[in-house]
């Protein structure tokens, strides 16, 4: 990650072998058009020196780097302008804070999260949020971490900068 040039509005995804990261997977198999799901979280890097919002047992801030030794995707929306940024950002920041929504992940394993849904995103969702006030999406809700991977894998408005072991 030495030579890794991070900007503001980067988005990761990561792979955890935790059980927790394990059964997320599972999940988000069964449900891939692809019928794969290699990564399980998601977050918004808000700085070049990787300092990162995510949703772990809190909606926090954190640093991507706390990811070192996990296999991690790094992309890059080819049209994040500054102003987009703030607009992504302010429409996130206002979650740190907030407990994880547990009582949603049963939703998304029956397909019921994008109708059924609190104040609070889960990761994916998050992270989803700040693309779409950034100007990205059009939707968030019921998202999960291997929609975005994919989308990010084959969309010509991504850049994928790093993926791989951090």
């Amino acid at each position: 990650m030495d030579k890794l040039t991070l900007k503001p509005g980067d988005v990761f995804a990561s792979h955890s072998t935790a059980f927790k990261g394990k059964a997320i997977r599972l999940v988000e198999r069964i449900k891939s058009r692809d019928n794969e799901a290699s990564h399980n979280h998601t977050g918004i890097i808000i700085s070049e020196t990787g300092v990162s919002i995510e949703a772990l047992y809190t909606i926090c801030v954190t640093n991507i780097a706390d990811y070192s030794g996990q296999k991690v995707l790094i992309a890059r929306w080819k049209d994040m302008t500054e102003g987009g940024f703030y607009q992504g950002y302010d429409a996130v920041a206002k979650h740190v804070g907030a407990w994880y929504p547990w009582p949603r992940l049963p939703l998304h394993l029956f397909g019921l999260a994008k109708f059924i849904h609190w104040k609070t995103p889960v990761c994916s969702e998050l992270t989803a949020k700040f693309l779409n006030a950034a100007g990205d999406r059009r939707n968030y809700w019921g998202i999960n971490p291997d929609d975005l991977v994919d989308e990010w894998r084959i969309s010509k408005h991504y850049d994928i900068i790093y993926e791989g072991v951090l």
